[in-house]
């Protein structure tokens, strides 16, 4: 007999979740077993979670980093599959990002990403590098960052990709941050312009103008929405 508030379709695939996760772990010791100490500091410790709704089992999502790591770059991918039993969606996440050196002063990061599933692929990816200028150009740069991300329907390939990007540059002057100024614009025409300013004449805030717009069919571009926003920053530095 089921107890009340569940029925055998949650417990079969309650099973199926369990059985899953068995041969996951299996595999996982056969890893550590063959690889020795070595694999064991390259997979890091794994993140695993159930969900419930009315006390029916709801969805699952677990995450598996690893420590690809080298003496100039720090590497970390992490594998990733959440949803339910019937429609799971997988994900790689990989971050490459410059370790501290004497010898070279900008910093940079690159950041890919994908994931899919039966109805829809994601493809993103960010990158971003620090110019410093100056006598102390470890608290004066610039950072210059470009995100890009794009989405393609399974069920219909012939369909044109979801893209946009998006580009921004940000000052700092000894070690406080000025302002910054973005610019992004997609598939869609969805353009648009953020302007920010850090602590104006001492100011403890920061003040953001953004700026949006579409390309419509009576007129080329068109403002759609703007608005302007105050963010209390931290006065002593």
């Amino acid at each position: 007999m089921v107890a009340q508030g569940f029925n055998l379709r949650d417990v079969y695939a309650s099973r199926q979740f369990m059985g899953m996760t068995s041969r996951f772990m299996i595999a996982f010791a056969a890893a550590l077993a063959v690889g020795g100490p070595a694999c064991a500091e390259l997979i890091q410790k794994p993140n695993m979670s159930v969900s419930a709704k009315d006390g029916r089992f709801a969805g699952y999502s677990a995450a598996l980093p690893l420590d690809l790591s080298t003496d100039t770059q720090k590497v970390a991918l992490t594998v990733k599959s959440a949803g339910t039993i019937e429609n799971p969606t997988y994900g790689l996440d990989l971050n490459l990002t410059q370790k501290p050196d004497d010898d070279r002063i900008g910093q940079r990061s690159l950041a890919l990403g994908a994931s899919w599933n039966d109805r829809e692929a994601k493809v993103r990816s960010s990158m971003s590098k620090m110019f410093g200028f100056g006598l102390l150009p470890r608290a004066n740069y610039v950072r210059v960052s470009m995100d890009m991300d794009a989405s393609q329907a399974v069920a219909v390939p012939n369909k044109v990709p979801v893209t946009r990007a998006n580009i921004r540059s940000s000052l700092t002057l000894e070690g406080r941050p000025i302002g910054s100024i973005a610019f992004g614009g997609g598939s869609r025409g969805e353009e648009g312009v953020d302007l920010s300013i850090t602590r104006p004449f001492d100011i403890p805030a920061e003040f953001t103008v953004s700026l949006r717009g579409v390309n419509t069919d009576r007129e080329q571009w068109r403002l759609q929405d703007a608005r302007a926003m105050v963010k209390l920053v931290k006065a002593n530095w």
